[in-house]
């Protein structure tokens, strides 16, 4: 029973929901539905059960929202939840979970035991912090679970799986190219369903699955409050802000993946945003789910500078931007995945839309591009389960998707064939640089650059364990496709041309000698789209895009091979005294894909292996020595 403390109470602002600090003391907001009543629990910390309760009145009520002020009221001392008809009621706009520190611990029949608590007043020394504010065009997208990114890793010294110890992995992310990483949900979830969940009706709800959890997070949150069990230390907000601190030094940029299920509340959903990117210097969001009201966060002021991504919209709400280079808004593509995959595993009648993804990148908006994700098989079990494999999770292997869209190379899972092991090398190679030389924004998801694999898992929401955790021991074991998508990705930051900020036109509007793209097959100029081709041809015309010296770029050309026989595309020609250089070749093993001084070069035609992509750069022809052209006259 709570003490009879005195605390006095004041008219509260209904207008800022959840317990906050303002000129008149600290204020307490809660929606309450009519006819219902309600209080404020206040806990003294490592108390078990409310030392004082406030009732809201009839007074304190505007609409469905009961508000009270508590203008001399130490925060630093307590804790504190709602009670809504009887029963806890653990603030959705709480800034701060407590007992919750232990990740997939459910919580026992004691409501009590999960708390809110309150901002800190102490300052963060942000020295001066500045978001990097990538542009799209520029951005490679790195996306990870806090969780299981380094639960599995050995080489850190942090607390694994925490927000402290990704610091640790900036100079990886540096190594490799990344300047944006997306964080699937990181802010507070109740994963193993225990009290203080979400309920249908948005009260208490003390259902769960027995032994289960949910990893990914993909459900209603505390959509203020980092996630305590990410951290290594008692100060979530210190510890998150310190990684956001460390990044934008580092020249990433951090976007976080947030989910509103059906239902959400549009005015906390637009104030979540707004409150990341405000007090925490998120530099922008992944928004999906059935409640996202899409609009509203496209027209706000306080987003207006923020990256936004959204999985669909009406793209005549995007704001409207002269310079394509300052784009907000950006759409995710699983039509990139589908279509991209079906021409890497050599589908009939994919040339077409391979050419379009390819190309695609509107004015207006942004695209992101993507082979894998968590939802699905990893980029290695693309190329190593034609079915799913998701006994684990216990719903007799029905849950997932049956659509992968993969295929194993001849053998459903692991092997020790040579064959088989070289091809699905090379596959993966292909499928990184269909990412990386597509105009969109390239999303590679966290282990695919070091072969992880799931175990034909599709859909490990539910696997805190090694299945869902990233094996680090990949990296020594595929030390070779690391470095190849390293190169790759300085390749495209290297040439401007595959990643320019607005639409490619496919005409010389400029009288370059070449239009911007064009697309070529076994005839130069034609590309041949019937359902039986596999053969794609892609040029970029280099002075179509200037380098940071103002010099423009070398002419790209892009050959895909997708038969499984060798196949001869036609050349177009070059202007000028020029010639094509071999720089890329998936299928080239022994040099691991990238010619630096000795690639072949070509003129008028160029014979590729089958399932490979070829990459050529125009170059000028060597002059003849000056001694032997004398000797020669």
């Amino acid at each position: 029973m709570a003490d009879r403390i005195r605390i006095k109470k004041e008219k509260g602002l209904a207008l800022v929901p959840g317990a906050n600090k303002l000129s008149g003391g600290y204020n307490f907001a809660v929606e309450v539905p009519e006819g219902v009543g309600a209080s404020l629990a206040l806990y003294k910390k490592r108390a078990r059960k409310p030392s004082v309760e406030i009732p809201f009145t009839e007074e304190d009520r505007v609409g469905n929202i009961c508000a009270f002020t508590l203008p001399e009221f130490d925060a630093e001392n307590y804790e504190y939840n709602f009670l809504v008809d009887g029963k806890v009621y653990t603030d959705p706009c709480a800034y701060r979970i407590y007992g919750r520190e232990r990740f997939g611990v459910p919580v026992d029949g004691d409501a009590h035991k999960v708390r809110c608590g309150f901002l800190k007043n102490e300052e963060f020394d942000w020295e001066g912090d500045k978001s990097p504010e990538i542009p799209y065009h520029e951005m490679i997208l790195y996306k990870l679970h806090v969780r299981g990114y380094t639960k599995a890793n050995r080489n850190v010294k942090g607390v694994k799986g925490t927000f402290q110890v990704l610091e640790e992995m900036i100079p990886y992310w540096k190594e490799l190219g990344i300047n944006a990483i997306e964080l699937m949900p990181a802010y507070e979830f109740m994963e193993s369903g225990a009290t203080g969940a979400f309920g249908s009706s948005g009260m208490v709800s003390e259902k769960r699955r027995e032994g289960r959890v949910n990893f990914w997070g993909y459900m209603p949150g505390y959509y203020f409050a980092p996630k305590r069990s990410y951290c290594a230390t008692d100060d979530p907000e210190m510890e998150f802000k310190s990684l956001i601190k460390k990044l934008h030094q580092a020249g990433i940029a951090c976007i976080m993946e947030m989910y509103f299920p059906y239902r959400s509340n549009p005015v906390i959903v637009l104030r979540a945003l707004q409150f990341w990117r405000l007090y925490y210097h998120v530099d922008g969001f992944h928004v999906l789910g059935d409640g996202v009201p899409v609009d509203l966060l496209m027209q706000d002021g306080i987003l207006s500078d923020t990256r936004l991504m959204f999985h669909d919209f009406n793209e005549n709400e995007v704001r409207k931007r002269k310079d394509p280079a300052k784009k907000q808004i950006a759409r995710y593509d699983p039509e990139f995945l589908q279509d991209m995959r079906r021409f890497l595993k050599s589908d009939e009648d994919m040339v077409g839309a391979a050419a379009y993804r390819i190309r695609r990148n509107p004015d207006s908006y942004a695209v992101i591009n993507y082979m894998a994700s968590q939802d699905g098989f990893t980029l290695n079990d693309v190329v190593t389960y034609n079915y799913r494999h998701n006994e684990a999770n216990q719903e007799n292997n029905q849950d997932g998707s049956s659509y992968n869209y993969s295929w194993n190379c001849g053998v459903e899972g692991p092997s020790r064939k040579m064959n088989i092991r070289q091809m699905r090398e090379r596959q993966v190679r292909n499928a990184f640089l269909m990412m990386l030389l597509s105009q969109g924004v390239p999303m590679i998801y966290g282990g695919d650059e070091i072969g992880n694999s799931q175990n034909g898992n599709n859909n490990a929401y539910c696997q805190d364990n090694s299945v869902g955790w990233i094996d680090w021991k990949g990296l020594k074991k595929n030390e070779a496709l690391f470095e190849f998508v390293k190169n790759a990705i300085a390749f495209r930051k290297e040439h401007p041309i595959l990643h320019i900020p607005g639409k490619l036109h496919g005409v010389d509007y400029q009288t370059r000698g070449l239009p911007d793209v064009s697309l070529h097959g076994e005839r130069a100029w034609y590309l041949n789209s019937e359902n039986t081709s596999r053969l794609l041809g892609i040029l970029y015309c280099g002075a179509y895009a200037k380098r940071a010296d103002g010099s423009a770029d070398e002419s790209v050309y892009i050959a895909c091979n997708f038969h499984w026989e060798d196949r001869v595309l036609a050349l177009p020609n070059l202007v000028g005294n020029k010639k094509w250089k071999k720089v890329i070749d998936t299928s080239a093993m022994k040099e691991n894909g990238f010619f630096h001084e000795d690639g072949k070069e070509y003129k008028k035609k160029l014979e590729i292996a089958p399932r490979t992509i070829v990459v050529l750069l125009a170059v000028e022809e060597e002059k003849k020595d000056h001694d032997a052209s004398m000797e020669a006259l």
